[in-house]
């Protein structure tokens, strides 16, 4: 017999902008796991000398590698989900506005700025390319109607992982930060799907 499901749009609880306020135990420790995937890999990379980083650029790989990789499998939670995907509550503040705005949201993720500044021979180039397919990616999800979102973010991915591995090189160490962040973003976090409960 086929075990009812719940689909459910309300939250209470103390505001939580990482794993959605109301989050189970089991959707925070997921979320907190997947953040210390990938600096895992780069302290590997940085021991073995794979890499040569210095002290702040090892501190800010750490750091993006940390919110990229939390946050793609954070924005796949149900309570994110829910919570991104609902009106910002007078609690939440001005933060909440802000967080809960797609488009605000996403201008925030300067990381291939960053990671092309202080990681690529201060080159823009890389930067400002990859940040400018990214809002355009952004952009073309949201203008697409809803039905159609999960499609076209998946077709944005793919061409994010050709593009990466083929036309715009990477950046050592880094090869895995705009696959992984058009995941987070283009599909994790713009897309609206519908939240279970237990």
């Amino acid at each position: 017999m086929k075990s009812r499901v719940r689909i459910e749009w309300e939250y209470d609880g103390k505001t939580d902008f990482s794993s959605g306020t109301g989050a189970y135990p089991s959707e925070k420790a997921l979320g907190l796991l997947s953040a210390a995937v990938i600096p895992c890999f780069l302290l590997y990379l940085a021991h073995s000398g794979a890499v040569e980083w210095n002290a702040l650029q090892l501190a800010v790989a750490l750091l993006l590698a940390f919110d990229v990789g939390g946050g793609l499998v954070s924005n796949a939670l149900n309570s994110c989900k829910r919570f991104y995907h609902t009106p910002p509550k007078k609690k939440e503040g001005k933060l909440g506005f802000v967080l809960k705005h797609p488009v605000l949201f996403s201008v925030f993720h300067v990381h291939p700025v960053v990671a092309g500044l202080l990681f690529g021979e201060r080159d823009w180039t890389f930067g400002l390319l990859w940040y400018g397919l990214f809002l355009a990616s952004v952009a073309a999800v949201l203008r697409t109607p809803l039905y159609l979102q999960r499609p076209v973010s998946m077709l944005l991915i793919m061409l994010s992982f050709l593009v990466n591995g083929y036309l715009i090189e990477p950046i050592a160490g880094f090869e895995w930060l705009m696959p992984l962040l058009f995941i987070k973003i283009v599909y994790g976090h713009l897309v609206r799907e519908e939240p279970y409960r237990k």
